[in-house]
């Protein structure tokens, strides 16, 4: 049933003041004006302007606030009703005002708390062209708040051991109504002038440069900044805080870049404002595009009141501080950090807010371009990075595994309630679509897909405002006007095929000779369902010989849906083999007919480099995961793997990594067929060990260090010399303030060496070192928190499983859960039932019960067991439905898995060893 919350006033009252002041809350229905049957606004009227003045008394530790919001408004229908969106505001007063500054007379004003509808009913119908209105609500709200959402409060503790309290913003998706009234949806474009008033000793920084400061009475002033560019309500944002800052302002056009940290961090950031300069202009220059304003800031907020993990906001960016922090000894693994982080919200600046997705179905349009360009311009922004091959390594990966279950969404999907946005926010937004993005961009060769983005910006920055066709119309063009398209295909039939359709393709190729025939379908990890899909895309073939790579990346043909066989002829001189897709350029997975397969592993096995790293990555990421869908064909899998023996190269060991730790945690309760595979990984990822050691070597590129922490995660166990410094990490990590990324892969390896005295120590040195407040690196203290899991079940005498995972980022927190239930051995039911304790305690608008649904995802990834089945779901019950069929869904590709896949490998292993 729908939950209004009514306000009215005498008619006497009415007439005086001709404005609403509210005493009354009571539940009742709409009585006049539109029902409401959708979570879109009606949109009779439109915001032209926002001024919004916020009160402040965060320096005095006082929490509630006051505001007033003017918002100047056309009517587009005849209405008798403003409406817009508010939630968790004291409405205090409503006044609305036409053209001339007359009072135009409000009855009463209510909520719809389902849909978050501020309803103003008007006592006059306002008529369309009649000029503009001014709406201005006085409110009042508080910033004491647990979700980390709207405008709430962080802190930090200063040298001295003080507590100080700052307020920031995280508006997106929908969440700028809980801060202020406002017309919140993506596609409502506005200006806003805003001003803030706090404690002289603090600052406030915003969206736009500030313009001014006036001194009030009380110890306060008032700031007031310059107006915005037009953007939509997620991407307003603001900062009161004391903290300090590192700046830079660059020239010809001028634009301050700068910093912002508590001021003991303030060290920590320099990197951050030169990645900020170099991928800013690197980005203009590519897109041909300038930025819109003349600042943008970075703020670093403390890791643990920060969920949001990174935000674009216009001009005023916001990150986790261990995102942005880097110190002269954190090396290169941290820079390759802070540049993708910074990328990727710098491209918002033009992907995201100069273009505003039409509703929130094209939340690709945002994030897919800022996962791509993280990469690409990074690439060119800090060519030092070799960022361009760790796409192939993480989106890529990413992608392939979460786009290949049965319910999977397509990346254009539209939904309108507040859970269903958030959950919007997945890998097909952000990972899969930049693949696609990725893919067009070698299909249409560079030249032209960089063309067809920069008529994308021109064409539509004035609206602001996209959707997919406006994409498609500026790509189209390009590629008609280069000519690298056949005339009988348009970029909308093309594109429209993989933004419509859920899922991965899988090419079928067999060869007859010199003619190779190709077909389609989509690729499904485990059992596909009774009726055959219907998915059929427009698939760039691209491939590469050892005499011929003119077709490695750009398409050597186009294969088009719906067609049962497509022939193509290739050239090969004797002996020759054919890889295609080698450089996974296209979004798709290729099955070879098993006597190419075999020529192609028979080739990698007598000499590797043959083929590019690239080839070899996807050569094995294909076979490994056809191999599991089917439960078959593992001796050629471990054919295939064997050649890792002498593989040296980041790309296909990580890309082999990934797929290890998989069938790892598919094995983790079969002790048999584990012991097998880890003899297996041990013997292929030995010479790794023995060529790389394990002791980091400064001015080492992030590639190596992180080939290293492979090897000592796959094979330490079979070396005495690694055991050993494992065993020192151990008792060397007191002494430590700056740790490698090899130092937690030791680590957590020491500590299964240790006894239990030795690991009562640790827990509580990293007891001591976790509260300690003189620990300011936020880089030490986030491989301590990334390290506790080590502890395995002691690590709860530290914190409990619940807290520590859900504080985790979504990498750390799978990494964090592999190490728990598979290398250690934690019960899955301890930790499920730590989560259903911690969820029991916290209310519903809590950020821990937000991010719930997502570690209840995480932790059903290892689920086997119908005992984890029941208590998982248990702890499910408490969300909506949707949560427990995703955990279902899961849960019975796990057992598919096991299924069907435990005795072939188990054999395969088997016969490998008795060979």
């Amino acid at each position: 049933m729908k939950k209004f919350r009514a306000f009215t006033c005498s008619a006497l009252l009415l007439s005086a003041l001709l404005a609403v002041t509210p005493s009354v809350v009571q539940a009742r229905g709409i009585v006049s004006g539109r029902a409401f049957d959708s979570y879109r606004l009606p949109n009779t009227t439109v915001p032209t302007h926002y001024t919004l003045r916020l009160d402040t008394d965060i320096h005095r530790e006082i929490f509630d606030y006051t505001g007033n919001v003017q918002i100047r408004i056309n009517v587009l229908e005849a209405t008798d009703q403003i409406v817009l969106h508010s939630s968790r505001s004291e409405i205090t007063h409503v006044q609305l005002r036409n053209g001339v500054g007359l009072n135009v007379p409000v009855k009463n004003f209510e909520f719809d708390e389902d849909k978050e509808f501020l309803v103003v009913n008007v006592g006059t119908t306002l008529q369309p062209n009649t000029g503009t209105y001014t709406l201005e609500i006085d409110f009042t709200n508080s910033i004491a708040r647990n979700d980390q959402a709207g405008f709430y409060r962080s802190s930090y503790d200063d040298e001295n051991g003080v507590r100080r309290y700052l307020g920031l913003t995280q508006f997106e998706s929908v969440d700028a109504r809980t801060s202020f009234p406002c017309y919140d949806e993506p596609g409502i474009k506005t200006t806003y002038d805003i001003l803030i008033v706090c404690g002289i000793d603090y600052h406030a920084r915003s969206n736009a440069p500030l313009r001014g400061i006036q001194l009030l009475e009380g110890g306060k002033k008032l700031s007031t900044f310059a107006t915005t560019p037009r953007m939509q309500t997620y991407l307003v944002a603001w900062l009161v805080s004391d903290f300090k800052y590192e700046r830079e302002v660059l020239t010809d056009p001028q634009l301050a870049i700068a910093s912002w940290s508590k001021p003991s961090s303030v060290h920590l950031l320099s990197y951050s404002v030169d990645a900020s300069k170099r991928f800013m202009r690197a980005m203009e220059e590519y897109f041909d595009q300038l930025y819109s304003m003349s600042k943008i800031d970075n703020v670093a907020i403390k890791d643990e009141d920060y969920a949001a993990g990174a935000m674009e906001n216009w001009g005023l960016v916001t990150y986790k501080e261990s995102a942005i922090s880097y110190g002269p000894e954190d090396g290169e693994q941290r820079q390759v950090g802070v540049v993708t982080i910074v990328g990727h919200e710098f491209t918002h600046q033009f992907f995201g807010n100069l273009l505003a997705p039409k509703w929130w179905s094209y939340l690709w349009l945002n994030e897919g371009f800022a996962r791509l360009y993280q990469y690409y311009l990074g690439a060119i922004s800090h060519p030092e990075l070799q960022l361009r091959e760790r796409f192939v390594t993480g989106p890529f990966q990413t992608a392939l595994r979460a786009d290949n279950s049965l319910t999977v969404r397509p990346m254009t999907y539209y939904t309108e309630t507040r859970p269903s946005i958030s959950r919007l926010f997945d890998s097909i937004a952000y990972d899969k679509s930049a693949c696609v993005l990725r893919m067009m961009n070698y299909a249409l060769g560079e030249r032209t897909f960089q063309k067809g983005l920069r008529y994308y910006l021109q064409q539509n920055k004035e609206r602001g405002v996209v959707e997919e066709s406006n994409l498609f119309d500026s790509l189209e063009q390009a590629a008609k006007e280069d000519a690298v398209l056949p005339i009988s295909l348009s970029i909308h039939e093309i594109f429209g095929s993989w933004s419509h359709q859920p899922g991965v393709p899988l090419v079928k190729v067999r060869r007859d000779g010199n003619e190779y025939l190709f077909t389609q379908e989509r690729y499904i990890a485990n059992t596909p369902p009774e009726e055959p899909f219907e998915n059929s895309w427009w698939i760039p073939i691209s491939f590469s010989t050892p005499s011929n790579n003119a077709f490695e990346k750009l398409p050597a043909f186009w294969m088009p849906p719906n067609v049962s066989e497509v022939a193509y002829t290739i050239e090969t001189v004797q002996d020759e083999v054919v890889s295609f897709n080698p450089h996974s350029t296209g979004y798709y997975r290729v099955e070879y007919e098993e006597s190419m397969l075999r020529e192609l592993i028979e080739r990698i096995n007598k000499d590797h480099t043959g083929f590019e790293p690239a080839t070899r990555a996807r050569l094995i990421d294909d076979t490994l995961n056809i191999a599991q869908s089917r439960g078959s064909n593992y001796d050629v899998v471990l054919q295939l793997l064997n050649y890792l023996q002498r593989e040296t190269d980041y790309v296909p060991w990580a890309v082999a990594y990934e797929n290890l730790r998989h069938m790892q945690s598919m094995l983790r309760t079969n002790e048999a067929v584990s012991q097998l595979l880890e003899r297996f990984i041990e013997k292929i990822a030995s010479p790794l060990l023995e060529r790389y050691g394990v002791d980091h070597r400064t001015g080492e590129s992030a590639s190596v260090g992180e080939l290293r922490t492979i090897a000592i995660d796959l094979a330490c166990s079979g070396s005495q010399s690694c055991n050993d410094d494992a065993q020192s990490a151990v008792r060397s990590l007191a002494s430590k303030k700056h740790y490698t990324m090899e130092d937690n892969a030791l680590l957590c390896h020491g500590l299964q060496l240790s006894n239990a005295e030795q690991r009562k120590a640790l827990q509580a040195q990293f007891s001591q070192a976790l509260s300690d407040k003189n620990l300011d690196n936020p880089s030490a203290k986030h491989f301590l928190l990334q390290s506790l899991s080590c502890l395995g079940e002691d690590m709860t005498k530290v914190q409990s499983f619940a807290k520590y995972l859900l504080a985790l980022s979504e990498s750390d927190r799978t990494k964090a859960l592999h190490r728990l239930l598979v290398e250690l051995n934690v019960p899955l039911a301890e930790i499920v039932q730590s989560l259903q304790s911690e969820l029991s305690q916290r209310r519903s608008n809590s950020v821990y019960y937000k991010h719930g649904p997502k570690l209840i995802f995480e932790i059903a990834r290892y689920v086997t067991d119908p005992a984890d089945v029941q208590l998982l779901s248990s702890v499910a019950s408490s969300y909506d439905s949707w949560v427990a069929s995703e955990i279902e869904q899961q849960v019975n590709a796990n057992l598919n898995w096991v299924e069907q896949n435990v005795e072939p490998l188990k054999n395969a292993l088997t016969r490998y060893f008795d060979a």
